[in-house]
């Protein structure tokens, strides 16, 4: 299967609003949060909560008028769903890159340093580079899981309203582990696993799933 450029292009401009609102809410917010930033920070949080819903609404809109243009256009039901897998990557890279690179450059530690007269830095700057790997591992669990649930609402089949549920108890038990400051190093080993479990699961039945769509 190739890439088709435009398809792909005109995916990703269905997330454009979503993009140009996110990107300037979460630069500001880690240029200026005055306290060090970590994997655990409710507020970045709750960004990537609301942001990759919004993502997988601008894809999942499976009763409108456009959806329903774009699979009669003859691709197939495998190429729409992987370009729209991409669509969602590119879409989450073009928000969490420059907020990565703010935190990984000297960019937020000379503004908290200079601007703010900050004690925590410039010393907390090499602390805080990977906290964005940990919000990115959350977005891939949220997206794979919210792709799913677009998918099995519409299928023609009773229950749908089931999955719901699920995405709300994964989102429950991804916030109470965010509750705990400290966890034992075989504890993180297991939570690394069980999210690679994750999104391996829901991308695959996802996938399967799409297949047999049912567009109105």
């Amino acid at each position: 299967m190739r890439m088709r450029i435009s398809l792909l292009g005109m995916l990703f401009r269905q997330t454009l609003a979503v993009t140009l609102i996110g990107l300037p809410i979460g630069c500001l917010y880690v240029l200026f949060a005055r306290e060090p930033l970590s994997w655990q920070n409710p507020w970045m949080a709750l960004f990537v909560l609301v942001h990759s819903i919004a993502i997988a609404s601008c894809f999942g809109r499976f009763r409108s008028r456009s959806f329903a243009f774009l699979y009669t256009r003859g691709y197939s039901r495998d190429e729409l769903w992987t370009h729209k897998i991409l669509g969602t990557v590119l879409s989450v890279l073009a928000v969490w890159l420059p907020i990565a690179l703010i935190i990984r450059l000297p960019i937020r530690s000379i503004v908290q340093d200079k601007l703010f007269i900050s004690p925590y830095f410039p010393l907390m700057m090499m602390r805080e580079a990977s906290v964005p790997w940990f919000w990115l591992v959350g977005y891939a669990i949220l997206l794979a899981l919210f792709h799913y649930v677009w998918i099995r609402q519409a299928q023609p089949m009773r229950g749908e309203y089931g999955v719901k549920l699920l995405a709300v108890g994964v989102v429950v038990v991804m916030g109470t582990l965010m509750l705990f400051r400290w966890h034992p190093f075989w504890f993180r080993i297991l939570c690394y696993a069980l999210s690679a479990v994750t999104i391996a699961t829901t991308l695959i039945a996802g996938r399967i799933l799409h297949r047999t769509l049912d567009v109105h």
